[in-house]
């Protein structure tokens, strides 16, 4: 009940209360109104927000405060020209100083915007921002005269003083007046000795003039005031790593970590310490918190490849899977995958990850390569020798080619002179390969030259032989058809794991016994 009486007390006492408002009061309100209007138009559409002050300065054509408004406020210098006049409508404020200098620089006349600053900075001299935007506008059109007002400003404002020789230390770099801008740089930090910035200014001279010891000096001149970030502890990082102190490298690449977990640069650097060590998981996990690792197709296939390396098989497969549905048009993912994919003997899926490889890349003859191996192994021999030949007629010197093909002759064979020139020719061009020696022991057999099959396997060391299941498994054949029956048992053994082929010979000898 108490606030129903005040409220009435209130409406009682107003003097408007029931009076009728002159045409001037009228006016005014109106005038107000539509002030209001063009206000709130302004926090979501500039453009209505102009409109609506064209609207108000119809009802107070004279305004000199409107007009400059509408000078700020127009979009185009066009649309502020009918305006531009509240500049000579009598004494002026730095705001009309600052909405001339803006009109002015839309219509590049550097030097009337440059006349407008310097007259709204003498009516606020301590008007930090507008002194900035100055300095800014002036610097574009004569850095001599900039360098002299913030000499000025150095010796009149104390505050500004390590800031001022800071900037004159920039202005003098583009000039690349090095000595003059270390000089001014010097004075900043003398002005202000906390004050980080010209201590990395002064870091990135000396970078990029090679005094890397003077750049680290800085920097850890930034460290001790506690203003050193991630890019500083990178930067210094990275010149422990230029000169060969890895430890010191590591323990800021960790810093950096500290600051930003997933710092590129660190977690590659970091990653790479970790590898050297044999430290796969970490190296693996330092790629995996880094920044690009879902956008730079080269972090999962390291990642693959370090998995490989800690016995992840099978994540490392999965990684290449997911990258490769990720970067499907990154060749090396494609390539690197369809490796693998023929290595686990998917050879169905890695045909067809080579066979989209090769239309992007018709020249990516290793590519054509392996891509002939899945097909050799699905048994398309059609197709197989297509891509051989294609192959063949680009690199017809290309020894792997030479032995697939020949090889494949063999298992099936067919054509075992053509298989026999082909293999001769690749054990000529790398004489000392395994495989190859292997592939032209085993064409002997097929062609029932038995004492050169013989010579050829003999030549190979026996370290060679129990390494490789295949080999193994020829000589077991070799044997067999010798008559030497429990030589051939022997290396049957060997290869009967991960050979299905010798297991039925092996049967075959020991049922005989």
């Amino acid at each position: 009940m108490k606030k129903w009486i005040i409220v009435l007390a209130i409406c009682y006492a107003c003097p408007a209360w029931g009076l009728e408002i002159s045409p001037e009061g009228k006016q005014e309100a109106a005038l107000f109104n539509s002030f209001l209007e063009a206000v709130y138009v302004h926090r979501n559409n500039p453009q209505a927000y102009f409109e609506a002050l064209k609207k108000t300065l119809a009802l107070d054509p004279d305004s000199k405060y409107l007009r400059q408004l509408l000078v700020a406020a127009a979009p185009t210098p066009e649309q502020a020209e009918p305006y531009i006049d509240y500049i000579t409508m009598g004494e002026n404020t730095a705001e009309d100083y600052l909405a001339y200098a803006s009109y002015n620089l839309k219509k590049q006349n550097s030097a009337q915007a440059l006349d407008a600053y310097e007259k709204a900075l003498a009516l606020r001299p301590d008007d930090s921002i507008l002194l900035q935007q100055y300095l800014l506008l002036l610097s574009t059109v004569d850095l001599d005269k900039t360098i002299a007002v913030l000499e000025k400003t150095a010796n009149e404002q104390p505050a500004w003083t390590s800031l001022a020789y800071h900037q004159i230390g920039l202005l003098y770099l583009r000039r690349n007046q090095i000595e003059q801008a270390l000089l001014y740089f010097d004075k900043s930090i003398q002005a202000d000795p906390y004050n980080p910035q010209p201590h990395l200014i002064k870091a990135e001279v000396y970078e990029k003039t090679s005094q890397f010891f003077l750049m680290l000096h800085e920097l850890e001149e930034v460290e001790k005031m506690g203003y050193a970030d991630a890019e500083v502890y990178v930067r210094m990082a990275a010149i422990f790593t230029a000169v060969r102190d890895f430890p010191k490298a590591e323990a800021y690449f960790l810093k950096a970590v500290g600051q930003d977990p997933h710092h590129t640069a660190a977690n590659y650097f970091l990653s790479l310490f970790a590898e050297q060590r044999g430290d796969f998981q970490g190296a693996i996990n330092y790629l995996q918190a880094s920044n690009d690792y879902s956008t730079n197709a080269t972090r999962p296939l390291q990642v693959s490849f370090l998995q490989q390396k800690a016995g992840q098989n099978e994540q490392s497969l999965q990684t290449l899977e997911k990258a490769y549905k990720q970067f499907g048009d990154n060749v090396e993912i494609a390539f690197f995958y369809g490796l693998m994919l023929n290595d686990r003997r998917n050879y169905k899926q890695a045909a067809r990850v080579f066979e989209k490889l090769l239309k992007s890349r018709p020249e990516y003859m290793e590519a054509r390569l392996h891509y002939a191996y899945s097909l050799e192994s699905l048994k398309k021999y059609k197709h197989m020798e297509e891509q051989l030949q294609i192959l063949l007629e680009k690199q017809p010197n290309n020894a792997s080619a030479l032995n697939l093909l020949a090889y494949s002759l063999a298992e099936r064979g067919e054509r075992l002179d053509e298989a026999k020139e082909l293999i001769v020719r690749a054990v000529a061009i790398s004489p000392k390969e395994v495989a190859f020696i292997d592939t032209l022991g085993w064409v002997y057999i097929k062609q029932g030259e038995l004492e050169k099959a013989d010579a050829v396997f003999s030549s190979l060391p026996e370290d060679a032989v129990n390494a490789n299941p295949e080999i193994a498994y020829h000589i077991g054949v070799l044997r067999e058809k010798q008559g030497r029956q429990e030589e051939s048992l022997r290396y049957l053994e060997k290869a009967t794991p991960k050979w299905p082929a010798a297991q039925k010979i092996y049967q075959k000898i020991f049922r005989q016994k």
